[in-house]
Formats: C-alpha cells, sequence, structure tokens
C-alpha cells in the first residue's frame, strides 16, 4: 500500500508541473508587456514549490480515508487536487513524449548537415558579460557556446525551376541585452556569411537592451548576401526604449525591414515575394490583399519572416509556401525521451524548433542564438543554411 500511495504521489507531482508549464507556455504567447510577465512569473514558480506539501497533505489525509472515515472537506480538496494532478500527467507527458520520438513533424527536411563550432573556443578572452552568466556558463552540459550549424534542404512544392537550391541563412533570437558580449555576436555573423547564402533571415529578438543597439552595426550591420539580409522584430524587441531606434538603426546598415510589410524582388528571373509578420506584438500585420495574386502556376514564391510560429494559420491562409520563425528557442531545455516542455506558445511544444509542413506552408523553426537566460541543455543554439528543392 505504501509503495502504491508514493507511485500516486510521484504521477501527482508530475501532473502538476506539467499544468503549470502548460500555463506559463499560453501565458509568454500573449502580448502582455514584460514587467507583467516578470510578475506572472512569480506565481507560476511558486506553484510549482507548492506541488510536494500541497500533495503531502492528501498523503497525511490517506489514513482517514482508509479507515472509512467520512470525506470531509480536509480530505476532499487536496485529493481533488490530487486527480487533477493525475490527469495532467497522462495527458501531457505521452504526448510530449510522441512528440519528440514518433511525430512525423519535424521529419520534412530531405537532408541536414551538422557542424558543430565551440565560440569559446574560437574567441580570444571571456564572453560572459556578468557573473551570473558566468557561472550558468560552467553548469555541466551548458550549451550555450555550442553553435550547430545546419545545412538543411526542404522539399518546396511549387517552386519554380530557375530557383532550385536557393539558400536562405536563417538568424533568430540573438537576445542582445548584455549577458553576452559582443564577441559572441560577431563571431555569428562570421559564421553566418561564410555560408554563402543567397540571402539572410533574421526573425526578431535581436535586441532588448538599449545600450546594445550600438552593437548593431559591427554584428549584424556587417551581413552580407547577394539577394539582401531581411529582418523582422519580436516581443523582446520592445523592451529598449524606442524599438524604433533598433528599426531604424538596422535599416541604416543596409538590412531589409519586412515588419507589417510586403515587396517583391527578381532573383534568377523568377519573383519572389517577402513579407514580415510581428503579430501580436507590432501591428499591423502585411496587408496582403495589395499583393500580386498567385498564378496558376504556383508563381510568384511566398516567404514569410514571423518572430513566432503562432502565425502559421496566417501564413497558410495568404498561400505562403516557407515561413520562417523563432520565439520559442527549441525549448532551451530538452528532457530525455520528453523533450522540450516549455515553448511560448499557443500550440505548446508543437512547433518548439525543426521544420513542419502545414499545406501549402512549409515553416522551419530556429532554436535561436542566445536567451534571455544563458542556459541551453540537449537543445544548442542554432545558425540553419535552409536551402530549397523543388523535385523530392
Amino acid at each position: 500500500m505504501l509503495v502504491l500511495q508514493l507511485l500516486m504521489f510521484c504521477l501527482a507531482v508530475m501532473g502538476h508541473f506539467a499544468l503549470c508549464v502548460v500555463a506559463h507556455n499560453q501565458v509568454h504567447s500573449t502580448t502582455l508587456p514584460a514587467w507583467a510577465m516578470r510578475w506572472l512569473n512569480y506565481p507560476l514558480y511558486l506553484a510549482n514549490l507548492a506541488a510536494i506539501p500541497a500533495m503531502m497533505a492528501w498523503r497525511f489525509s490517506w489514513g482517514d480515508l482508509s479507515t472509512g472515515a467520512a470525506l470531509t472537506t480536509g480530505v476532499f480538496l487536496p485529493l481533488a487536487y490530487l486527480v487533477i494532478g493525475w490527469v495532467g500527467a497522462v495527458l501531457m507527458y505521452p504526448l510530449w513524449i510522441w512528440r519528440n520520438n514518433f511525430s512525423d513533424y519535424a521529419r520534412v527536411t530531405i537532408a541536414n548537415h551538422t557542424t558543430v563550432r565551440r565560440i569559446d573556443r574560437e574567441v580570444t578572452g571571456s564572453l560572459t558579460g556578468d557573473w551570473h552568466t558566468a557561472l550558468l556558463a560552467r553548469v555541466p552540459g551548458n550549451q550555450i557556446f555550442k553553435l550547430h550549424i545546419h545545412e538543411k534542404e526542404v522539399h518546396i512544392p511549387r517552386l519554380p525551376k530557375a530557383l532550385e537550391g536557393l539558400s536562405i541563412a536563417h538568424l533568430s533570437d540573438l537576445h542582445m541585452l548584455g549577458n553576452l558580449r559582443r564577441e559572441f555576436f560577431e563571431s555569428l555573423v562570421e559564421h553566418t556569411n561564410s555560408l554563402q547564402a543567397d540571402m539572410i533571415a533574421v526573425t526578431g529578438d535581436i535586441v532588448e537592451k538599449d545600450r546594445c543597439v550600438d552593437w548593431l552595426a559591427g554584428t549584424l550591420g556587417q551581413l552580407s548576401a547577394p539577394c539582401g539580409v531581411y529582418f523582422v522584430l519580436g516581443n523582446h524587441d520592445k523592451r529598449v526604449s524606442d524599438a524604433g531606434r533598433s528599426r531604424d538603426t538596422l535599416t541604416a546598415c543596409g538590412l531589409i525591414d519586412l515588419g507589417g510589410t510586403w515587396q517583391q524582388i527578381e532573383i534568377r528571373g523568377e519573383s519572389v515575394l517577402f513579407a514580415g509578420n510581428e503579430l501580436p506584438w507590432f501591428l499591423p500585420g502585411p496587408d496582403m490583399s495589395t499583393a500580386p495574386p498567385r498564378g496558376e502556376d504556383g508563381r510568384p514564391l511566398r516567404i514569410l519572416l514571423s518572430h513566432s510560429p503562432d502565425q502559421i494559420e496566417w501564413a497558410k491562409a495568404h498561400d505562403f509556401d516557407l515561413m520562417l520563425a523563432g520565439h520559442t528557442h527549441g525549448g532551451q531545455i530538452r528532457l530525455p525521451l520528453v523533450g522540450p516542455v516549455v515553448s511560448p506558445s499557443v500550440f505548446g511544444v508543437k512547433y518548439a524548433s525543426g521544420t513542419f509542413f502545414e499545406p501549402p506552408t512549409l515553416i522551419h523553426v530556429s532554436r535561436g542564438c542566445s536567451g534571455e537566460q544563458a542556459i541551453r541543455l540537449n537543445c544548442p543554439p542554432e545558425l540553419a543554411k535552409v536551402v530549397l528543392r523543388g523535385e523530392e
């Protein structure tokens, strides 16, 4: 009987944790300001810490039930929450495990070649900008400096033959705030340029501290690609006192601002339409009613930059072929077997990272390059070169 009680207790605690994570994911997918997010984090953290004492209250009430005592309020409430914890565990953990190990969502890449770069070994001196980041960097298994460069070939069904092999370097979630030194981002730029992609896409959460806006000219301002460097902003970009200053600095450096708009360019004699969606944090979204309609031959190719994968339904509704997004960081901490559990998205961990095909749109979600918290376990930072293929 004691072993059974302990197993039920552990299952309920796991379910409590799962429900708190689901609440965290939903809250952080909203447009609440940063200060409200920080204050909401405290009750979520306290709720997690309260799991064990709350379940212990049930444990001490078990004796009353086992002796046939009446089901009083003091026994019923912890018992009711115990059942809620069981439901949370039974629903969420199998779903997480299935998506991480058996789902076909992340298996639509034709080929992937990965190169690993240790940025902390390539740059002279420390890359951490404060003492607590320096401590986190020493956590066993922390991969914040272990950059994975993925060269992925993906299938785009309506890709014009002239655009076969078109490549896009995808950067996301740099989070320049000073916890990592400027040299870290300079190294990212060098690795991005070395990929020699046809174009470069930066999908938001670039700068979140005013003092780091001055880093842009020497970092992202050095990006170069034959068909242009494009960007959108993300929710963390609103944390600087004037997000317009970040936007103006990037455009002054030659980057192309797609936020809330679209434009069409010629590549290899083919028209390609690029659009930028910064919803729900920056309004409005691109007005696609003014864009050229798609012909019967599938032209022009449509590519969307969006900070959050939550805009996938918008992309599908507007007939985009490819969507590039970030925001979720791949979860930053991926548990063995279970995979990511924290993902600030209305879809939870469904689009935590990887490639997914939601007809007619293929979406590539980056794990990002950095983060507000300098911790990555089993989830290294990512720089991707996405190569488009029209033939399977």
